[in-house]
């Protein structure tokens, strides 16, 4: 028996050995159970919420035709179901969130165009000695902000300005922020 080693020395034959082995196995299996129930719950998860539709989404269409002493009047189609309303010349904001905001309009002379959002805030943007706007941007606005556009021209006379296809639309990019409506 010289290729036998005996019972004392063959470790993997030890009884304690084997029940260490076995734990370390059945631990090994209930951690690959545990990740593979969490890759489901995010899957299923992430097929449910890609399923359910957005609740509410803030939009409105609005044109403007005239513009007088610095501001654009605002107002909207009466036909169209609007989600945002427009007060004192300015877009009140519901919800946080960001917003596709589009501008198109001609003016009848050149004009210095400011869109504006907070009070005391530099306007988000602004357009200089234009005659034809066509803007589209996306930009984080606030639950209260205030979009409004304000126009000055070097011409004295504000009889003289219109707007043709004057435009302003926004859309809430991604509905579910803060919203008080």
């Amino acid at each position: 028996m010289e290729g036998v080693q005996p019972p004392d020395e063959n470790v993997g034959n030890a009884p304690g050995r084997r029940f260490q082995t076995n734990k370390l196995l059945l631990v090994t299996s209930v951690i690959q159970a545990l990740g593979l129930l969490l890759c489901l719950t995010y899957i299923c998860l992430h097929f449910h919420t890609s399923q359910v539709p957005s609740l509410y989404h803030e939009s409105i269409t609005t044109q403007f035709t005239r513009c007088d002493t610095e501001k654009c009047f605002i107002v909207t189609h009466p036909s169209k179901e609007q989600t945002m309303k427009v007060q004192n010349n300015s877009i009140i904001i519901n919800c946080d969130g960001f917003y596709l905001i589009s501008l198109k309009g001609y003016f009848t002379q050149e004009i210095n165009l400011n869109f504006l959002y907070r009070k005391s805030r530099k306007p988000l943007f602004s357009l200089n000695k234009v005659k034809f706007v066509n803007y589209i941007t996306v930009a984080y606005l606030r639950y209260k902000d205030k979009v409004s556009l304000t126009v000055t021209t070097n011409n004295t006379s504000w009889e003289e300005t219109q707007v043709n296809g004057g435009e302003l639309i926004l859309i809430q990019q991604n509905p579910g922020g803060f919203c008080v409506y």
